[in-house]
Order: C-alpha cells, then structure tokens, then sequence
C-alpha cells in the first residue's frame, strides 16, 4: 500500500530493533523516516565522551559506525530537534538499555552495544565502570533521567506525539522452541528487569504506553536478522503498525 506524498506520515524513533522492525511494516505502507536515534541509552544521551574514546574504524557496517560516533557525541536531543516539525508519532523501545552502560573515569557514560561487545571494542577502555541493566544502581540512575526526558519531549512538542513500546522479550518462537539467551540473559530473566523499568517510564514522561499482547509475543524462525527473544513473529509487527497508524489518525488520543 502506497501512500501520496503530501499525505505520507513520518515516524521517528528513539530505540532500536523492535521499532525498526515496526518501521520497515510502516515504510511498506507510505511512511516516512524522520530522526533514527539508535545504541544510545537513556543514560547516555547527553553525554560528552571524547570522539576518539572508541576506534570506529574496524567496522565495516557504515551504519554501525555512524550509531556508534553518535553516541559518543550524545546527539539525541539535537537529532530528535531536527525532525519534530514534521514527526507525526516518535517511538521508544528501550532495547538498547539491555547491555547496560559504561561509566568512564570523566562520569561521562557509553552505550554498551551487541556490535561492540563482539568487536572487542571496549577492550581498551581504561578505568569504565559498567552499570548493568537490572541492577538497583542503574535503573536508580535510568529513573532519575526520566523527568529531565519528560522535559525534553515537551520542549520539542513530541510528548503527546510519543508511543512507548512496550514488547516483552518472547519465551518461544512460533515452533514452540524456547527463544535463545542474549549475551547470557534469558527471556523470564530479561522480562523481570524490564518491568520496573517500563513502569517508571509510563510514570513519570505520562506518555501513551503500546504493550505487545501476549498472544503476540512469539519470536519468529525466520526474522531477517536472526533468532532473538525480540525478534518477534511478522503479526507482531503488523499490529504494533496498525496501532500507531491508529494513534496518529487519531490525534495521538489513544493507540488502542
């Protein structure tokens, strides 16, 4: 389905996989990218790490590099400016809080990224501290940045414009198999952390929470990037898209 230019909507995003695989359903159906914000946690988005803190330059993905560089800089609020003019609904997932943070020795805190774990790119980093996701240390931190988030989406005029997807790590995938570990965490494990986490966010930003129903939470077995317990089924994907279409064509009022 294809949508008239002057008509098409945009979407932006603050996350990572699940709002990409939601977008891809939405960019089938006439819509538009605006702002991609992705491997920056909530911690570190604003953050001022030295830009040669990492070495970049072993990967080959350009797109990994540049999410990489932006992280560094801490760009979200800047990136997120840039497109809320034209941003019709912002998604947040918060995916990319799974791996934690790092804290170096200046205070100044890095996403910890699947890519860079598998790259070896932290190595090097003397003196950082990781603040785990799950730890009473981190999600006391990641909560005490929700308000300062709150205030940033209604400087931008997206607070009333954003949908915070909340999608539990699958237990199964669609063969009845039990759904991988991520880096050592399992889905039960990954599910329990996240909840206070989901629960403070919808707290304290008070924006509009889209949770994925159970029924609808299963991996798929042949996701373009792999098995993962959030790598969901295709009708996973195509309701989360229809109830963001929803949300916007009605005002932002509800995504039910």
């Amino acid at each position: 389905m294809s949508a008239d230019v002057g008509t098409a909507r945009t979407v932006s995003v603050f996350g990572s996989c699940v709002s990409r695989d939601t977008v891809e359903v939405l960019r089938r159906r006439g819509w538009r990218v605006g702002a991609y914000v992705a491997r920056q946690s909530l911690l570190s988005a604003g953050s001022r790490a030295p830009g040669d803190a990492l070495d970049l330059e072993g990967f080959d993905s350009a797109f990994v590099r540049r999410v990489h560089a932006e992280d560094l800089a801490g760009d979200r609020h800047s990136r997120l400016a840039a497109a809320a003019a034209r941003t019709d609904v912002l998604l947040w997932d918060i995916v990319d809080e799974r791996l934690g943070v790092l804290e170096l020795p200046d205070g100044e805190l890095l996403t910890r990224t699947t890519e860079g774990l598998t790259a070896g790119l932290y190595d090097s980093l003397e003196g950082a501290r990781l603040l785990e996701f799950g730890s009473d240390e981190h999600f006391e931190r990641w909560e005490a940045a929700l308000p300062a988030w709150r205030a940033e989406l209604a400087g931008l005029g997206l607070a009333d414009r954003t949908l915070l997807l909340h999608t539990p790590w699958a237990i199964v995938d669609e063969g009845g198999e039990h759904t991988p570990t991520s880096w050592g965490v399992g889905a039960v494990e990954a599910n329990w952390f996240a909840e206070r986490y989901y629960q403070a966010a919808a707290e304290a930003t008070g924006v509009r929470v889209l949770r994925l129903p159970d029924e609808l939470t299963v991996a798929g077995t042949h996701h373009t990037w792999g098995p993962a317990p959030f790598h969901y089924q295709d009708a996973a994907y195509t309701w989360l898209a229809d109830r963001i279409a929803h949300f916007v064509a009605k005002g932002h009022g509800t995504a039910a």
